[in-house]
């Protein structure tokens, strides 16, 4: 017994010294500079550089796939659904949560849950890359900021609002709406102030997107709230998942 002791606990120190590298490397390049770095020091720190970037990309491509098969699976859902009844035109999106309307409502809490989980390290990707690449001044870095913390709580809204579906909304289904209220408002201001980062800096090749996600959710979101009808809730929906897609696409993909 002793050597299997002796190797998980050499294993745990080596786990914990690469965690350790990981935190602490970009406080390391801020203190010294390549030039006043010995050679076999120099190559130790770019194998940890090295090893970051690894980390980074590894994860990069699971954030972006998870991404593209919750689209999937939301998709799968809705056809699914559509032979028990359920249309685009005359059910809201929460609708998918209601075992009344779709027999396997639990799919669609758990797509939910799944899909808020991932959007958290998503959300600190895109505030990570848009502020390390266009930082022209304190604004950009201030709305990355605020477009990080608004879509973190929108990406927890859309956790409960797998959590309190309309089968478990509570009292007047007032935990479901809290959730709801959260999920689209946080999401939707996270993507204003992203994509006025984008917009306002001097040097990026996302205008496009940047202009996109500064009208597009924005004027649907209003239409949501005045007119309340399900296409507009769906098109609003559909409009924030167009902007996180193709953001993942530019951060995850060299």
């Amino acid at each position: 017994m002793v050597y299997p002791i002796g190797f998980f606990y050499l294993y745990i120190r080596d786990l914990f010294y690469r965690i350790d590298i990981f935190f602490q490397i970009n406080r390391l390049n801020s203190v010294i500079t390549e030039q006043e770095l010995e050679p076999e020091v120099n190559f130790g720190l770019k194998t940890k550089e090295r090893l970051k970037e690894l980390i980074f990309e590894r994860l990069g491509k699971f954030l972006l796939y998870s991404s593209f098969f919750y689209v999937f699976c939301l998709f799968t859902s809705v056809i699914t659904a559509y032979f028990f009844g359920y249309s685009v035109l005359t059910h809201y999106i929460s609708d998918l949560g209601r075992q009344a309307v779709f027999p396997f409502s639990w799919l669609h809490d758990a797509f939910c849950v799944f899909a808020g989980l991932i959007s958290v390290p998503v959300t600190v990707s895109f505030n990570k890359k848009l502020k390390v690449r266009y930082k022209d001044s304190k604004h950009s870095l201030l709305f990355a900021k605020i477009g990080l913390v608004s879509g973190i709580l929108g990406n927890l809204g859309l956790v409960f609002v797998g959590i309190f579906s309309l089968d478990r909304g509570g009292p007047g289904q007032i935990y479901h709406g809290i959730s709801a209220f959260f999920a689209f408002c946080g999401i939707a201001v996270s993507i204003f102030f992203f994509s006025l980062n984008i917009v306002l800096s001097h040097k990026c090749n996302l205008k496009k997107l940047g202009a996109y996600g500064l009208v597009v959710p924005l004027v649907l979101l209003v239409l949501n709230c005045v007119v309340a009808t399900p296409i507009f809730e769906w098109l609003f929906y559909y409009s924030i998942i167009v902007f996180i897609l193709v953001l993942d696409c530019y951060v995850f993909i060299k």
